[in-house]
């Protein structure tokens, strides 16, 4: 794992780089505790694992320790990530930030203190609507108690909140003005509370997903030279995973 970190600290996008900065900085070498240095299949079989089932396995165990409290709240979201224009697992898709772009969408469930509890890795052209419900119920197979969640008006469908619903989650999202008038419960009350001044404070609080996603920019979350999905997948992985270890130092 500590070679792992290495690679993504100096954003190095293929693993035969990591091999070969190792062989040529033994002192990173002997840091990572290799006598010798494995072959490159080695570390490739290795990231197969963690991709697969080390990651969720390291992750819940992080999650633990950090000792969450219950009844959180928490902010959903996603990001753009830019990949090589030549990665054909990829896809085109529209955001805010960067308009038309190629690559992948990273979606994340995060406490407002910023700390990554789960999260979805799909190509561009995946709706966010369509993968939040799923990513709800992750959630609760990881034994996460979570009592409201905030989103963006994206997250404003009936599906979504009905699985909310089901896990006794509080969604309180903004209003889709693209759905028209509001007529159903949810619309006319949830558009009257925003405008209050308790409603207003905690939708704030959203804002905290928009700063965790420049630090995670800056800490290399985005790749525009990497191509293929299990490389970038195996990226982001890391790069959440090393994210909430920083909150156990």
């Amino acid at each position: 794992m500590k070679s792992f970190f290495l690679k993504t600290y100096f954003r190095l996008d293929l693993l035969r780089k990591l091999v070969r900065y190792l062989r040529e900085f033994p002192y990173f070498q002997h840091l990572c505790g290799f006598p010798t240095l494995p072959h490159l299949a080695t570390f490739a079989r290795v990231a197969a694992w963690f991709r697969e089932e080390g990651y969720e396995e390291i992750h819940t165990e992080t999650l633990h320790r950090l000792g969450l409290q219950h009844g959180m709240l928490a902010v959903i979201d996603s990001t753009a990530l830019r990949s090589s224009l030549y990665d054909s697992q990829a896809a085109y898709g529209k955001s805010t930030r960067l308009h038309m772009f190629k690559g992948y969408k990273l979606h994340l469930y995060t406490s407002v203190e910023g700390v990554a509890l789960t999260y979805a890795f799909v190509p561009a052209n995946r709706h966010d609507s369509a993968i939040i419900p799923a990513l709800l119920r992750t959630s609760e197979n990881l034994g996460l108690e979570v009592a409201c969640v905030l989103g963006d008006a994206a997250y404003d469908s009936r599906e979504i909140r009905e699985t909310a619903d089901s896990l006794r989650i509080q969604m309180l999202t903004a209003i889709n003005k693209r759905n028209g008038v509001r007529k159903d419960g949810y619309g006319r009350v949830m558009s009257d509370f925003l405008q209050t001044a308790m409603g207003a404070t905690i939708f704030n609080l959203r804002n905290q997903i928009e700063r965790l996603f420049h630090t995670l920019t800056d800490k290399g979350l985005e790749g525009p030279r990497m191509f293929g999905y299990n490389r970038y997948h195996f990226h982001v992985q890391l790069v959440l995973l090393m994210h909430n270890i920083g909150y156990l130092l």
